[in-house]
């Protein structure tokens, strides 16, 4: 059965968990949803009993440190991987083209110059535009624009091998543009920053993000049949689960999911 791992559970500045990242498994191969924004993307891997050498298809919805930094660090990892030979085949990146420009910009800062011949040969970029669809680890798999009001942004619709759809909005609101995607998905990936409550704390609307709540009515409006909420904060860690799941019920009837850093969801 398939399944999807929370490799990082946290919006932009979180500390006391790993921030956007997750995998979704095929067999042995895995294809990675964001990177998050450091190192702690091999760690987290690593933890999970993932190897390098079972991904090959990486997604990165949007140029935001904590969604993308941590591709930095899997390339140089890969790289050194491929040079050694311990990793077969190539390594895919589906990504706007700005994306892949300023990620090709940072490893020629940053990488030994043996690994930027990877590019284009061995590490290759897959420029993403509104509706493009790609067989990926034999998953019909489809990107969407999700009409950000901050960054240009992908999501992504995985339908899975059990015929089911998974859908990643990135980490803003839904909008009304997306629903073509998102409508009855069978999983719905939400941001949800924080509480309803805590909205004077954090301001989420403020800087184009959610609340529970919002998640919240949003799966409802769309008639999905899961909704898996992520990028949030990180100050009450050790309550978020049970106070995050306790306010989406008021408003969503179907599953709910909350994960922490390592769990892994059964779809």
């Amino acid at each position: 059965m398939e399944q999807l791992t929370a490799l990082g559970t946290g919006y932009a500045v979180a500390t006391k968990c790993y921030t956007t990242c997750f995998a979704l498994s095929c067999g042995p191969e895995y294809f990675m949803i964001d990177t998050g924004g450091g190192s702690g993307v091999l760690t987290n891997l690593e933890r999970a009993g993932i190897g390098v050498e079972q991904i090959h298809h990486i997604f990165l919805s949007h140029c935001h440190t904590d969604h993308v930094m941590g591709a930095v660090w899997m390339i140089r990892f890969i790289g050194h991987s491929m040079e050694r030979g311990s990793y077969q085949g190539e390594l895919h990146l589906y990504c706007h083209k700005d994306i892949a420009e300023g990620l090709l910009q940072m490893c020629r800062f940053m990488l030994p110059p043996r690994l930027l011949l990877l590019f284009g040969e061995k590490i290759i970029f897959h420029d993403l535009h509104d509706g493009l669809a790609f067989d990926i680890l034999g998953r019909h798999t489809v990107f969407f624009d999700t009409h950000s009001k901050k960054t240009m942004q992908y999501g992504v619709k995985v339908t899975l091998q059990n015929g089911k759809s998974l859908v990643y909005l990135g980490d803003e609101p839904y909008r009304e543009e997306c629903a073509p995607y998102a409508a009855d998905a069978h999983y719905l990936m939400h941001e949800a920053l924080c509480l309803e409550s805590q909205e004077e704390q954090f301001h989420p609307h403020r800087i184009q993000h959610s609340t529970v709540k919002d998640a919240a009515c949003c799966a409802a409006q769309l008639g999905v049949q899961n909704l898996i909420l992520h990028h949030t904060e990180d100050h009450q860690l050790p309550l978020r689960k049970e106070a995050y799941t306790a306010e989406a019920r008021q408003y969503f009837s179907g599953g709910i999911y909350v994960p922490d850093d390592l769990d892994a969801i059964l779809l």
